[in-house]
């Protein structure tokens, strides 16, 4: 069964909202914000969006849509580089969000899709990265996932003024133990 226009429309229009209220107030913010920020009623939320991890949830799924869109076509070295950089700035962006839904029950269950598709995303671009001699050849996937965990650590140790800088460099000193040296990367 198809969902009617209106519904699709509503839940984008949530989606975008959340991303939005989010990064603005907080990952603890109340839901009614983002009904209202949304232009829709609470119960067209939770029609869509049952709790806050699904919410969450949907909204990391549209980030990692638009993270496919931008590496589509670059080459290994650089689609990692992008991708690594990209979510750590997601991460300073919305400090802590990802740590509010892993510690809901539901919320493991609901990012299990979105994890897959993300080490997909990541699997891909090293394995280009491997195949063009760019990337350590001991270099993993679970590698790549550590980088995210030690870069949540610097935005939880760093205040919001230096967190944007102090995951740039984190970032760039992970990649270079991934990377082979004078590998150029793009952003």
């Amino acid at each position: 069964m198809t969902q009617r226009r209106d519904a699709r429309l509503n839940r984008a229009r949530l989606v975008a909202a959340a991303e939005e209220v989010f990064e603005t107030h907080g990952s603890a913010v109340s839901l009614d914000l983002v009904a209202e920020h949304a232009g829709v009623g609470r119960a067209t939320l939770y029609r869509h969006f049952p709790d806050r991890p699904a919410l969450v949830a949907a909204v990391f799924d549209a980030r990692v849509d638009a993270l496919e869109r931008r590496v589509a076509g670059m080459p290994g070295a650089d689609a990692l580089h992008l991708l690594v950089h990209a979510i750590g700035a997601r991460q300073v962006a919305s400090p802590g969000l990802l740590t509010t839904v892993r510690r809901s029950q539901d919320g493991v269950a609901h990012l299990e899709a979105v994890t897959v598709r993300v080490r997909g995303l990541l699997a891909r671009a090293l394995a280009d990265a491997h195949a063009a001699g760019a990337a350590r050849p001991d270099a993993t996937t679970a590698d790549v996932m550590l980088v995210f965990a030690m870069l949540e650590g610097v935005v939880a140790l760093r205040g919001p003024d230096e967190a944007a800088a102090a995951v740039e460099r984190a970032a760039d000193l992970a990649l270079r133990g991934i990377l082979h040296a004078g590998v150029p990367a793009r952003r």
